[in-house]
């Protein structure tokens, strides 16, 4: 027998044969890492959208939140403080966690850390226990659009960015669009916690994903190479954030240059703020660093990024409480209203892509998205109290262009002449200021409607007296209705009394929101004003 025929010879063939027919595991890495590197942008931007959705979800559904827990919605303005306050912290010392976690289990940290924050909301009884959660998530979501966006630009090469970006920002579009479309359909079939569950889901699968998808060395540096802890300006700034906080919930209910404690606490929240900024501003390794404000440029762009985010979310607060309050929309068709509308946004963002570098002057996108702010706090002024659904759609459709229009192109403006390293702190800054603004914008129209409903009320409910010929026909009418649907005369009166109460608690809330509307109309005229002056914006 020869050596070409033996038993082991053959198998050794064999074996040859089936080692060159097969994949190398060179080839099945090279797969692997390319469906990561392909997965790598939606991980981020999911990430983000999350964020988006919880806020969302937070500022339409407030009304529902607050009678969950049997609160006024003044006291809910708490737990939008806690979590705004929590997540300037969590901006603030992204950075140092980035730099001994990196990026990878830093946001599925965050991400899982953020989903028992929810469940923690999703359990609370009272105002004061959802606060406590809305801290816990403020801090652990609240830096998710800082931390994604940065990564995208330290992370992936100018030539893929670009379709990184996009793919960040439409994720944004759609998770603003789709909570209020989820949300209204998990209150129509559950309950005010649905909403905290619902993103206690999210968080859990984002952060597996995140794991399985982000780079593991990225973000991550040499011990030597860190930056300081800064606690003592941290603890500082926590101070300054809390005592202003708390001045501006309590100054509705005191009189500011009477109460020593509130002046006390202004005085004393300035002054560490004021330190907190020399210190970083004069720190070689700060936890941010403020010479971007130096730029004209970057000045503009935050003024138009505080304007456009204080606008966005009193629309979509007063928005949610017009169709809910003021028509009497069930709250799974408002929802689904609004969310539908607002998906046009991602066919008008996907035209902007193509439409934009052909625009020279970026400041005519801006003030015409201005423009239309205020052209939809006057179209919705317009609405009578019985206005018929086609009527809202251009409105609503309007809204949805707005992103589109102001942020797009202050975003491209704003940070164009950043290095990488200055680009990190001057994006995590400018997050700081949204979720603050984010803040003041929800406290203030929770204040303004409460304040004039209440007025609205008042004047209503002058006219429900014994001596008024209209409302004697009123109740009359509405009497011999229930009388006529088999009620005795005096449940048929009592039942009519309290036709006529829910009558005016409706007027009130849909000419509180109109008031609302107003004052919305007013800020964007200056917003668009503001831009028109701004020369360095082209």
């Amino acid at each position: 027998m020869s050596t070409e025929d033996s038993p082991v010879a053959t198998f050794a063939a064999t074996q040859q044969h089936l080692y060159a027919a097969a994949p190398s595991s060179g080839q099945g890495w090279f797969t692997a890492n390319r469906l990561r590197d392909d997965l790598f942008p939606w991980a981020i931007a999911l990430a983000t959208g999350l964020e988006y959705f919880d806020n969302t979800i937070f500022s339409f559904f407030t009304g529902y939140i607050a009678g969950g827990i049997n609160a006024s919605a003044d006291e809910l303005v708490w737990s939008s403080s806690a979590y705004a306050v929590a997540s300037v912290l969590g901006i603030l010392q992204q950075q140092w966690w980035v730099e001994r976690l990196g990026y990878r289990r830093y946001i599925s940290g965050c991400l899982l850390l953020f989903a028992a924050g929810s469940m923690a909301a999703a359990l609370s009884g009272s105002s004061i226990e959802l606060a406590f959660a809305r801290g816990a998530q403020g801090y652990f979501i609240g830096p998710m659009m800082s931390a994604c966006r940065i990564l995208i630009q330290t992370n992936f090469k100018p030539q893929r960015r670009p379709a990184a970006v996009r793919a960040f920002l439409c994720m944004i579009l759609l998770a603003s669009a789709l909570a209020p479309l989820i949300g209204g359909s998990l209150l129509a079939d559950f309950d005010w916690r649905a909403l905290f569950i619902c993103t206690t889901l999210g968080g859990i699968v984002l952060a597996l994903f995140v794991l399985l998808v982000v780079p593991s060395s990225s973000g991550k540096l040499h011990p030597a190479a860190r930056g300081d802890a800064h606690f003592w300006p941290y603890i500082v700034f926590a101070f300054a954030q809390g005592a202003l906080q708390i001045v501006m919930q309590q100054v509705r209910f005191e009189l500011f240059a009477s109460s020593p404690l509130l002046v006390g606490l202004t005085a004393a929240g300035m002054m560490a703020l004021g330190w907190f900024a020399w210190h970083q501003w004069h720190h070689p390794n700060p936890l941010v660093r403020l010479h971007a404000l130096r730029e004209r440029t970057f000045q503009t762009g935050i003024v138009l990024y505080v304007l456009f985010y204080y606008i966005s979310n009193a629309f979509s607060y007063l928005v949610s409480r017009f169709l809910e309050g003021g028509l009497r929309y069930p709250v799974d068709h408002a929802g689904r209203l609004v969310g539908l509308t607002s998906l046009a946004s991602l066919a008008i963002a996907f035209a902007y892509f193509r439409v934009s570098p052909l625009v020279k002057h970026k400041r005519w996108l801006i003030v015409p998205g201005f423009m239309m702010a205020a052209l939809f706090g006057g179209w919705m002024i317009c609405m009578p109290p019985d206005v018929s659904l086609p009527w809202l759609l251009p409105p609503l459709l309007l809204r949805g262009m707005l992103l589109v229009f102001i942020v797009l192109p202050v975003a491209n403006l704003a940070f164009r002449l950043f290095s990488a390293e200055e680009f990190s702190h001057g994006y995590r800054f400018k997050n700081m200021v949204k979720q603050l603004t984010y803040s003041f914008s929800t406290a203030t129209m929770i204040i303004l409607e409460q304040h004039r409903q209440a007025l609205h009320e008042t004047r209503l409910t002058e006219f429900v007296n014994p001596f008024n010929p209209v409302f004697q026909h009123s109740l009359e009418s509405l009497t011999h209705a229930f009388e006529a649907l088999g009620h005795t005369a005096g449940e048929a009166k009592s039942l009519a009394l309290i036709e006529i109460s829910r009558a005016v608690t409706q007027q009130a809330s849909f000419l509180s929101a109109l008031d609302g509307f107003y004052f919305l109309i007013g800020i964007a005229a200056c917003g668009g004003l503001f831009a028109l002056c701004q020369r360095q914006i082209d």
